[in-house]
């Protein structure tokens, strides 16, 4: 019982009071610790870089972090992933080769007074490109043939350049933009399509591509083969009822007809005719008329040489 008196004498003298004061300090450390340690993880917080003007984030090693917070309950209740930023200042790094940053808390933007405990992960890696503009050709893809006996005669695409915008060493190994493929299969008519997507091969993250989709007209044609037929005789049709002599220069042409392949094999020249038409001619007026022919179902005519003949015509 004499120790209590003892302890009071000596809680009394200064001291003592300091001893106090030690004690109640740290019991209101601890319990101001234990009212602001309760702990919140906001995932997946979307990891924003800003890099030099003209250049471009290539390569990162993570696109989100994860942040611990610490603090009281009112500081932790509003913190959601929409008010937290994660940024990283690139701007002081000029060139193409991989380099790293640790993140702190310097790169965490949050609302409150939370702390913040770890960031997940704490370094990354980053690499810079230069930005650069590139015109490049459109190639136009196609799947599956057309039916026997068609082929393309055309192929024109509107514009027939895009204007490809982003990292340089990524644009540098791009020679062409082709089209979303286009089927062939069954096609006898030729094809008009406006908007037709444009389908890079390479992976183009971060690169502009102006524009996205083209016109494309493919005109299609039934698959043909020409044949020439020399010597032909040109014959004079006259008016019912009319006899004429008639002269021509020359008297025989050249005929060049084009059909389809199985067609023109059978084909021979006992079925084709060539004439002038004489119905409309003055008697003994003499002039150049144009040969023409009767062709079979099928067959078309390319020409005749020579194309016009020299007519002389008397009762």
């Amino acid at each position: 019982m004499k120790i209590l008196p003892k302890i009071l004498d000596f809680l009394g003298t200064p001291r003592g009071l300091r001893v106090v004061s030690v004690l109640a300090a740290i019991i209101v450390w601890y319990a101001i610790r234990a009212a602001t340690s309760n702990s919140s993880i906001i995932t997946d917080i979307p990891l924003v870089v800003q890099p030099p003007p003209d250049w471009s984030v290539v390569d990162c090693s993570t696109r989100t972090v994860d942040v611990a917070f610490l603090g009281t309950r009112d500081d932790l209740r509003y913190l959601n992933r929409e008010l937290i930023k994660a940024t990283v200042d690139a701007r002081s790094h000029a060139d193409n080769q991989p380099f790293t940053v640790m993140l702190g808390a310097a790169n965490i933007n949050a609302p409150g007074s939370a702390r913040i405990d770890f960031i997940r992960p704490s370094v990354i890696t980053l690499r810079l490109d230069r930005e650069i503009t590139k015109q490049v050709p459109v190639k136009v893809e196609t799947q599956n043939l057309l039916p026997d006996g068609y082929e393309i005669e055309k192929t024109t695409v509107t514009p027939a350049t895009v204007e490809l915008s982003g990292p340089a060493q990524l644009l540098d190994e791009i020679e062409a933009i082709s089209t979303a493929p286009v089927d062939l299969d069954g096609r006898i008519r030729s094809i008009n399509k406006r908007r037709v997507p444009l389908v890079p091969a390479h992976n183009l993250e971060g690169v502009l591509m102006d524009p996205a989709a083209v016109t494309l007209d493919m005109a299609i044609i039934e698959r043909s083969v020409s044949v020439q037929y020399p010597d032909l005789p040109v014959l004079p049709m006259q008016a019912p009822g009319r006899a004429l002599r008639v002269e021509l220069d020359p008297d025989a042409a050249t005929l060049t007809v084009k059909g389809r392949p199985e067609l023109m094999k059978s084909l021979a020249a006992e079925d084709l005719r060539l004439f002038v038409d004489l119905t409309g001619v003055a008697d003994g007026k003499p002039g150049r008329l144009p040969v023409r022919a009767v062709l079979p179902n099928g067959v078309t005519l390319v020409r005749t040489e020579p194309a016009t003949v020299a007519v002389s015509v008397k009762e």
